[in-house]
């Protein structure tokens, strides 16, 4: 008996004994009052249809349909239950609203994966079942380092410069005007014509920070001088695998050399090289010339994007999420959705990103060895190795040979003639010195 029943029995006089259960009106007023209970939660869940936490079957894709959002088809081509697809639901919302944050794009990201959206939620789940244990901690960290959000995106960026030979000296100047968070330590190449390169300096113009190389110091033509470091203690100049840093210092010629950052907007660098021959210090069988030697100058640094920001994802998500799952107990529960392309992810990114700022997926591409059926990463790491192969060999001959000769009998002769000789005088101009004649 429902309180429906019991409202509709005390409408009723008791002459009409309508509270007796076993009566027919009694019955008929029961049945009533059933479907009014049920009217009741029809009702209800009506009302709760709105909200997408309490949303189910039609309900929730109708609130998906406002959201321009539909049931993904899993493997076996069927649409999708309302456990996976509600959370992609909520992860559209932001975009409607502006404003998502770093845990609502990963969420987001990991939903269209058919991955849990909350992962904090999803260890509840997990610990309410089967208590806290090692291989729930590890497969909570695995999905949470399957995708990456990496907050201002680093770029790379590249400018060149050149400059002619001139009488008086080469300059070039590089205008810079970037956008970044932070300075960052540039990385300069610079190359040198016929003539090589003397009495360099760079500057910084805005700040008048820069460095600048000792008188002597010479950069051959067709080399490149590499210079990189914004502080004393990484300060690293080089010719091919020379080292050249201790022929710099700053532009007051005291203080040890450092390299000044690239700045946030704009920024002047300007390169310069002296006259080739100089008085004193060049040679007559050296490569110069009496003009200042071209040259190229490649000048990059990594800037830290304000307002972009990377989502970092497996390239082969299925077998990323294959590996993590192994030995889980959960291989069957994760499935990636069909039809799931490489774009969709960009587009889940833009719904789920915070009104102004621009999100950019990365994909990391870990081969896997298809022979395996875990399917191990394979080692992509650079290593070096030397190695020398010694062979030695001694040999010994144990051959024995007998030999027997027989020579002819050589006959030698002695003489002991002697001679001797008596000087009496030498004449001059007549007397030799090695003829029997002498001064006395």
């Amino acid at each position: 008996m429902s309180f429906k029943t019991d409202r509709l029995v005390a409408l009723f006089p008791d002459v009409y004994a309508a509270h007796e259960d076993g009566s027919l009106l009694y019955t008929v007023l029961d049945a009533l009052g059933a479907e009014l209970m049920q009217a009741d939660a029809a009702i209800k869940d009506l009302l709760k249809s709105h909200w997408i936490d309490y949303a189910r079957g039609g309900g929730l894709d109708g609130l998906g349909a406002l959201l321009g959002v539909a049931r993904r088809l899993l493997p076996n081509g069927t649409p999708e239950g309302d456990d996976t697809f509600r959370p992609l639901v909520k992860s559209t919302v932001s975009s409607f609203i502006g404003g998502g944050t770093v845990d609502a794009v990963k969420g987001a990201v990991r939903a269209a994966l058919g991955l849990p959206y909350d992962l904090a939620l999803f260890r509840q789940q997990l610990e309410s079942r089967s208590g806290t244990s090692s291989a729930t901690d590890a497969l909570i960290a695995g999905l949470a380092q399957l995708v990456q959000v990496e907050e201002f995106a680093p770029k790379l960026e590249v400018v060149l410069g050149s400059s002619l030979p001139t009488v008086g000296g080469s300059t070039a100047t590089l205008n810079l005007d970037f956008s970044s968070v932070e300075p960052m330590p540039p990385r300069i190449e610079w190359t040198f014509g016929p003539g090589g390169g003397r009495g360099l300096s760079i500057t910084l113009q805005d700040t008048g920070a820069g460095v600048v190389a000792d008188a002597a110091f010479e950069v051959p033509q067709g080399q490149a001088l590499v210079i990189t470091g914004s502080t004393v203690a990484e300060f690293s100049a080089s010719i091919a695998s020379t080292d050249v840093s201790s022929q710099f210092r700053m532009l007051d010629g005291v203080s040890p050399p450092a390299l000044p950052a690239v700045p946030s907007g704009a920024s002047k660098w300007v390169f310069k090289a002296a006259r080739g021959a100089v008085f004193d210090a060049s040679a007559f069988d050296r490569d110069e010339t009496f003009d200042s030697a071209g040259f190229s100058v490649r000048m990059q640094w990594l800037r830290l994007q304000p307002l972009v920001f990377d989502v970092i994802v497996p390239y082969f998500v299925s077998a990323a999420v294959q590996r993590l799952l192994h030995g889980t107990g959960y291989e069957d529960r994760f499935k990636l959705f069909k039809g799931l392309s490489l774009d969709a992810m960009q587009r889940v990114v833009d719904n789920s990103r915070a009104a102004g700022v621009r999100g950019m997926v990365q994909y990391a591409i870990n081969l896997p060895f298809e022979s395996s059926e875990r399917q191990p990463w394979e080692d992509q790491a650079a290593k070096e190795q030397f190695s020398a192969l010694l062979d030695q060999r001694n040999t010994e001959t144990q051959d024995a040979s007998e030999a027997l000769a027989i020579g002819a009998l050589d006959s030698e002769s002695e003489h002991h003639d002697a001679s001797e000789r008596f000087v009496i005088g030498g004449v001059y101009n007549v007397a030799v010195f090695d003829g029997a004649f002498g001064f006395l």
